[in-house]
């Protein structure tokens, strides 16, 4: 038997904090992750986890925010 895919709605929100723009990813209502600048590269982090990645942009700081959420779910 197949699975059934899900549609999971993701939404991303620009917060400032401190003067820095911080890019919250959101599920529903509850943030996942946030992707912040960090000087050429950017650091994407799960929330709840202690481990941050450096990646190139923000596009990629999504995508490794929804690959890390997507695995640890379950």
């Amino acid at each position: 038997m197949a699975k059934k895919e899900k549609t999971i709605a993701v939404s991303v929100k620009d917060i400032d904090r401190a003067g820095q723009l911080v890019e919250q990813i959101l599920i529903q209502d509850r943030v996942i992750g946030e992707v912040v600048a960090d000087g050429t590269k950017f650091k994407a982090q799960l929330m709840g986890s202690d481990q941050i990645f450096i990646v190139r942009s923000q596009e990629e700081g999504l995508e490794t925010i929804l690959a890390q959420y997507h695995l640890h779910q379950g």
